[in-house]
């Protein structure tokens, strides 16, 4: 399973929690993919914004979910999130304990996963990932 990691762009002020969401996600048994480091490697490269999103849907139609923290959600990943349901993609939410639940992305989750420290989502994603199969 490949799954499409959403994050808030901050460039390079949020490398490590990227860096340590995805490898979370390859710990679990998937293939994980981020926009923000794989295709804009933590920079702004994108002049026109259609032609960012545009690579955003191909990038997300490539994976078979995409991991969405409503922790801090932002536009970008509640768009992203939107692509991947209209895809028929199956959708992994994950949110701190204490965080405001949108019903909106609970309602196209597949999976909600609550965590206090981001390390506990491990388990229940690793046997998400396994039912998949």
């Amino acid at each position: 399973m490949k799954i499409f990691v959403t994050h808030t762009f901050k460039g390079i002020e949020n490398k490590a929690e990227i860096e340590n969401l995805c490898r979370i996600v390859r710990e679990s048994g998937a293939v994980d993919f981020s926009f923000v480091r794989d295709v804009e490697h933590y920079q702004k490269i994108f002049n026109n914004p259609h032609n960012m999103m545009s690579e955003a849907k191909e990038a997300i139609s490539s994976c078979n979910a995409l991991l969405f923290d409503l922790t801090d959600p932002s536009v970008g990943k509640a768009i992203e999130a939107g692509i991947a349901y209209q895809l028929n993609k199956k959708i992994i939410v994950i949110s701190k304990i204490g965080s405001e639940k949108r019903n909106t992305v609970l309602g196209i989750a597949d999976v909600f996963i609550e965590y206090d420290q981001i390390e506990d989502i491990k388990t229940p994603l690793t046997q998400f990932i396994i039912n998949s199969k």
